[in-house]
């Protein structure tokens, strides 16, 4: 009897319940009509124009910003000179993730496009092609400069796509549309050397370190080593030495080299895989790592 009860309560409160319910909708409708004007839609169309999924500055062009922010600090002198740029000159605004490969020469400077990723920013723009040389980063200007500042500019810019300065053609002819004339022919090796006089000599630039050290005897490899190595065909790995100064005057480490060395300070060089395009210091017998087979 209890769960009779029980149950006829239960369908008595649903009942009342249902019977509420239309009166809770058309409360609801009074209150709807009373806050959206009836009529053509005209009110719900400007609300939604109001409160835009995205901003209309986000929507704009990105080259268009960035052509903006660029040209808002130009001075009046740079505009007149503006319409007499060389046409092989061009700006290009893409991402930093640039789907460019650059590349450089031997000195590690002067980057220029070396390639193009398939399906990335550059190749979609159209405008980039593969050899043209790399000119400015927004303001700045990277003619010749080594790749890795190149790319730090790049890191540093505040804009989400940067305006990239290009110019079309090869190094040889940017370098005599600015009028460089080379850079230096002969560097100055200086070596320290420990129980013995220093030495300093000229060599000529992009020379390899270990051919010069060799040619005038100094002795770059330790204990055994002196007689059993690769006689610099980067193979041994014994020609150990410590650029204690001018070290971005070289060419880069190696992933091989930087493992072969890894137990050692970030200075200590190959030498037999190190070139060298200006004035360096280099210490030779320099204490290697603990497990270095070579010690």
């Amino acid at each position: 009897v209890r769960g009779e009860s029980k149950f006829i309560r239960m369908e008595h409160s649903r009942s009342a319940g249902g019977a509420r319910c239309p009166l809770v909708w058309l409360l609801g409708l009074l209150l709807l009509a009373a806050y959206l004007p009836l009529g053509d839609g005209a009110a719900l169309q400007t609300r939604a124009l109001a409160y835009p999924c995205v901003p209309s500055a986000v929507r704009a062009p990105s080259a268009v910003r960035a052509r903006a922010v660029v040209m808002s600090e130009e001075s009046e002198e740079s505009e007149e000179k503006e319409t007499e740029e060389d046409p092989r000159v061009y700006t290009c605004s893409i991402g930093k993730r640039t789907g460019i490969d650059f590349g450089c020469d031997l000195s590690l400077r002067w980057p220029y496009v070396f390639a193009l990723v398939p399906g990335g920013a550059a190749e979609l723009s159209g405008k980039i092609e593969v050899g043209d040389q790399l000119l400015g980063v927004g303001r700045t200007n990277v003619v010749g400069a080594s790749i890795a500042e190149a790319t730090e500019v790049m890191k540093a810019s505040e804009l989400d796509e940067p305006l990239l300065t290009f110019f079309s053609g090869s190094r040889a002819d940017l370098q005599k549309a600015v009028g460089y004339e080379g850079g230096p022919t002969t560097v100055t090796i200086s070596v320290l050397q420990q129980g013995q006089p220093n030495v300093s000599f000229k060599a000529k630039a992009g020379c390899n370190l270990r051919d010069e050290l060799v040619a005038r005897k100094i002795n770059v490899y330790r204990s055994f080593t002196r007689w059993t190595n690769c006689s610099g065909k980067q193979l041994c790995g014994t020609c150990i030495v410590d650029l204690k100064v001018g070290i971005q005057e070289t060419s880069r480490r190696s992933i091989d080299e930087s493992s072969t060395l890894r137990e050692n300070p970030a200075s200590y060089r190959l030498s037999c895989v190190t070139n060298v395009y200006g004035d360096v210091t280099v210490e030779v017998q320099s204490p290697v790592g603990a497990t270095q087979w070579t010690r």
